[in-house]
């Protein structure tokens, strides 16, 4: 039961890997009608609605008043500040590029795990996460030259932040999986987002005639697909697996990334970058051979955790 469990977990965060390495292109093509916090504002719109009828229509409970600490600061992180920054950032640099920078998360996370946390983690994930980190070094040094000018150079280091923001996000949301449904977690950490988001939306107006053809497709697979499906799909392979694996998982967003960009946006792809994705996939591979499923949070781990 246990091999099945971390296989649907395992599938899970592959699906959602696969979701959000294409956003990049999706939101890339709305960047030329809409202004970035304006995709983010209508994508959680979305999501928020599809998650309202499943929490609905499943009856998941809400979750109590004492954690809600944690769900403010899990949607303003992983929602309200990650679109901010990504979003803004893939003004100034390709799709490609930026689902490449997403790569660096699972680093950020071992560190921030070692440093505030001291945890330990065995050599061989160690092992995964440098190779797969080396496989996206050779991904970005085979790109475009324009990658390294300082017009990218900003948008890189926005979406840099994304990557801060987003192990953040999954670090304030291990202790709530092991208390919640992450469908119940999900749709009120949107509902924030969505709060902070259209506080900055709102005002700058809204033209409708927008709002067609690849707009509204776009639109829906970002908001339906990449948030809400996706999310879901995040937070039960994070509760299964543990931050450590999932994020090293996310190294497979660039792969999936770099291929929408060239095939859908022609963005430049070569022989350097097909190698450093077969890297990247090597890497995942021994991370989650190696990695155990999340244990359950000890009230000793619980305070280390909220202390970070």
């Amino acid at each position: 039961m246990e091999t099945i469990s971390k296989l649907r977990a395992v599938l899970a965060i592959l699906t959602t890997t696969l979701l959000w390495g294409l956003s990049y292109t999706s939101t890339k093509v709305l960047l030329d009608s809409l202004l970035p916090i304006q995709i983010a504002f209508f994508r959680m719109i979305l999501a928020a609605f599809v998650l309202g009828a499943i929490f609905l229509v499943t009856k998941k409970s809400l979750v109590r008043l004492i954690d809600m600490p944690r769900i403010i600061a899990g949607g303003t992180f992983g929602i309200f500040l990650y679109f901010i920054f990504e979003n803004n950032g893939l003004r100034f640099t390709t799709a490609g590029t930026g689902s490449l920078i997403i790569a660096t998360i699972p680093v950020i996370n071992v560190i921030a795990g070692a440093i505030f946390l001291r945890e330990k983690t065995s050599f061989s994930r160690w092992l995964g996460v440098v190779l797969s980190f080396v496989g996206v070094f050779l991904i970005i040094r085979s790109g475009s030259e324009g990658a390294l000018s300082l017009v990218n150079l900003r948008g890189n280091l926005l979406i840099f932040a994304a990557a801060c923001s987003w192990v953040v996000y999954t670090r304030i949301n291990e202790p709530l999986m092991q208390k919640y449904d992450s469908i119940s977690i999900n749709l009120q950490q949107s509902l924030v987002g969505l709060t902070l988001l259209g506080v900055f939306a709102l005002p700058a107006g809204i033209e409708l005639s927008v709002f067609r053809g690849a707009v509204l497709f776009n639109l829906a697979y970002l908001g339906i697909f990449c948030s809400a499906v996706a999310y879901f799909l995040y937070l039960y392979a994070l509760k299964t697996l543990g931050s450590a694996t999932i994020t090293s998982f996310l190294n497979l967003v660039p792969v999936f990334g770099v291929l929408g960009g060239a095939v859908i946006l022609q963005e430049s792809l070569v022989a350097g970058q097909l190698l450093g994705g077969v890297i990247v996939i090597a890497g995942v591979s021994l991370v989650s051979m190696t990695g155990k499923p999340a244990a359950k949070l000890t009230p000793e781990n619980r305070v280390a955790v909220a202390k970070q």
